[in-house]
């Protein structure tokens, strides 16, 4: 059985004769009608009904002609897979991300993604570094965003920012005037901090150990969006990445610069190899705009931010 019978019969189905089914095709009548006595003869079914002037289906021919239509389906899935794959090598991007990305950047970078390219897919996952690493590591993952690279997995990084801290505030704190915030400001404040041993505690508390300032720690999270939720309920302030206060600059929350200063750094992170594929390339440029875009939002505000 040639594809050219299946062809033949199917054009004859779908248009109703054998002339129109020729046109379709760009042959002749009589090949079409040699097709199809080929493949009655090559199946064994009667596939027609010969009447004067027109092909009428038989049951046989109609049973096929369901088979005929799922193989053409799965043709075309597999035409719609390989331009996938010429676009994205394969269509799908699986990010992990920590909260302070995952929860905000990463959505807004999708968003921008898919408005180009919306046949990916795409999933997020959350987690630590370490954990992000560890998924990347093992190819859970396509890629991750960090704010610490791990050298122990030996994975391929590029820096995606760096940023000074920020202290965030109540809109309508008392220091909320102020131009840039300093430890002496912030002397006996209610300040929430991240845990003990947590990544970036000690360079907080060293900056206040040096200025011989004491604050009131009365609250502790790893967590920066949950510090600025905590902030916006006015129970403190706190020194956070300028990207966790963006997603509550709508929420009276304000950020004035913090000196001296405390890096934050992103990281994109890629297993060996990885980072130059086509899906993972353009959405690192997609993240790349967002992060920009939201610094200088986040950096340079309006007046009464």
């Amino acid at each position: 059985m040639r594809f050219s019978h299946v062809e033949a019969f199917r054009a004859v189905m779908m248009s109703g004769s054998t002339t129109t089914a020729a046109k379709v095709l760009h042959t002749s009548q009589p090949n079409v009608s040699r097709s199809i006595a080929q493949l009655e003869k090559l199946t064994g079914l009667r596939l027609f009904e010969r009447l004067p002037g027109r092909l009428v289906p038989t049951g046989e021919g109609l049973a096929f002609f369901k088979e005929v239509q799922r193989s053409f389906n799965g043709l075309r899935y597999l035409e719609e897979a390989a331009a996938r794959i010429r676009r994205f090598s394969g269509g799908s991007l699986s990010i992990a991300a920590v909260q302070i990305l995952a929860l905000g950047l990463v959505p807004r970078a999708i968003k921008k993604f898919v408005e180009d390219f919306p046949e990916a897919s795409i999933s997020v996952n959350i987690g630590h570094s370490s954990d992000v690493a560890q998924w990347v590591d093992d190819q859970t993952s396509d890629m991750g965003i960090v704010s610490q690279v791990s050298e122990a997995y030996g994975l391929q990084s590029e820096k995606l920012y760096e940023v000074d801290a920020v202290c965030v505030m109540p809109r309508e704190h008392r220091l909320a005037k102020k131009k840039v915030i300093t430890p002496d400001d912030l002397a006996d404040e209610p300040f929430i901090s991240p845990p003990q041993n947590e990544f970036g505690r000690s360079e907080i508390d060293e900056l206040f150990a040096e200025a011989v300032v004491s604050r009131r720690v009365n609250l502790k999270t790893s967590y920066s969006l949950v510090t600025c939720a905590l902030v916006a309920q006015q129970l403190g302030v706190a020194i956070v990445n300028p990207l966790a206060a963006f997603e509550y600059k709508a929420n009276d929350v304000i950020t004035r610069p913090f000196l001296p200063a405390i890096k934050h750094r992103g990281f994109l992170v890629f297993h060996p190899g990885r980072q130059d594929d086509r899906i993972i390339a353009l959405f690192s440029a997609a993240l790349s705009d967002i992060v920009k875009r939201d610094l200088d939002e986040i950096l340079n505000p309006t007046v009464g931010g």
